[in-house]
């Protein structure tokens, strides 16, 4: 790909947001796969959207790993779209529904890794609408389903030997797996009770003085630590479900027009609520948010002494259900998922690839908390990871299968 490409992309990122930045005269085709297209400007959304995720500034990311980037994200482009026209080979449909559960999920889980005021200003620098995100979601989820739907159906003809089981574990506990699995214990760190004990007390002041008839505009201006709507007496303007945190959004959803609520607790702090109206599935309201500091030596202190419980002989399953904070894989006994190698997350894969099977990693610091992640080594992981690394083998054929058929060009080189 030659460097005009990844200069004109570093453009875009740069120039994001503002009003006469679109590139739209520098959009090109650079790949057809049948009757479909995808454009440069569908790549660079993409990877804009990776990048956003990832909290990475482009402009810090050298040329060499941006060009890599760039093209990962085309040969995703170019597998989705075999893998569309394979499922309607195949007859798959698509859970609309789960579809947007999901998409509901990862926005509300952006805003809270960022909080709504970072999470708006990423947006407006990546030139994007919460919308637009929100359709590269539920494209991305569909594209997810479909290929998951695939794989439970190819899953139905892999299977293994104990034979096969034995030679893989060697293999396995050599490295020479491609497929990791992994299981992970979350510590969120949370306030302190006496923070909460000093931070309590002012916001019922607050609230008192809203309950006596002051003015909830006026004292969100003078209280409110929300950097994003302070400003704006605390208006969020419209919203659904599945935009605001949990705590938060339950008890939005129950106020009726001109309420206000208690103090509400949030992983942000304690906020105070006031609907200002409804519109069928969407409420308009004002807060007042008090931010309430996590402690972080804390849960790193908690992380440790759960490490130094499993040094000394205790199940790590069974620490995973009781002390998680990770409520999906907590209930697993901590299992994450059998995941390659190459797509471990960036910010602890070298930690990972260190560990051999069996061992636990000391605490590691990643967005939102600290884990501790244990390579799995036990009978039935094997068996399963064995199963995977057939199961990719068959889902690649079926793909090249695919690809074969149709007309397929790459177009990079101007």
């Amino acid at each position: 790909m030659k460097t005009l490409l990844i200069n004109l992309l570093i453009g875009v990122f740069l120039l994001a947001g503002t009003a006469r930045a679109e590139p739209i005269l520098l959009d090109k085709i650079i790949a057809v796969i049948d009757d479909k297209i995808v454009l440069r400007s569908d790549v660079e959304n993409k990877l804009r959207m990776e990048l956003i995720g990832r909290r990475i500034d482009v402009r810090t990311v050298p040329q060499t790993e941006l060009e890599n980037m760039f093209n990962k994200v085309l040969e995703n482009e170019i597998q989705r779209n075999l893998l569309l026209v394979r499922a309607r080979e195949d007859s798959i449909e698509v859970d609309d529904e789960r579809v947007e559960e999901m998409v509901r999920a990862q926005v509300r889980q952006f805003k809270e890794q960022f909080g709504a005021a970072d999470f708006a200003e990423e947006l407006k620098k990546a030139g994007l609408t919460e919308r637009q995100m929100r359709d590269k979601f539920r494209e991305q989820f569909r594209n997810q389903y479909l290929e998951r739907s695939m794989y439970e159906m190819l899953a139905q003809q892999v299977s293994v030997s104990p034979r096969d089981i034995k030679d893989f574990q060697e293999k396995y506990r050599r490295g020479e797996s491609n497929i990791v699995s992994l299981s992970h214990i979350f510590i969120e760190p949370v306030a302190s009770t006496e923070q909460q004990d000093k931070i309590r007390p002012q916001a019922e002041a607050v609230l008192e003085r809203i309950r006596a008839g002051e003015d909830f505009a006026a004292l969100a201006k003078e209280y409110s630590q929300d950097p994003g709507s302070a400003s704006r007496g605390g208006d969020l303007g419209f919203f659904g479900r599945g935009t605001m945190v949990p705590a938060f959004e339950d008890v939005a959803f129950s106020l009726k027009v001109g309420e206000v609520s208690g103090l509400v607790q949030s992983q942000f702090g304690f906020h105070i609520i006031r609907v200002e109206a409804i519109s069928g599935d969407q409420v308009r309201a004002r807060h007042i948010l008090f931010l309430l500091q996590k402690d972080e030596k804390a849960s790193q202190q908690k992380a440790m002494a759960l490490y130094q419980q499993i040094q000394d002989g205790a199940d790590f399953a069974e620490l995973a259900r009781e002390h998680s904070d990770y409520e999906e894989t907590a209930s697993r006994g901590g299992f994450w998922a059998n995941l390659p190698r190459s797509d471990l997350p960036s910010e602890f894969a070298d930690v990972v690839r260190a560990l051999k099977p069996g061992d636990v990693s000391l605490p590691v610091k990643v967005e939102g908390g600290w884990n501790l992640f244990r390579i799995n080594d036990e009978a039935t992981a094997l068996e399963q990871i064995a199963k995977d690394e057939r199961l990719q083998a068959l889902f690649r054929e079926k793909l090249a299968e695919t690809r074969a058929k149709l007309y397929v060009d790459v177009r990079l080189e101007e």
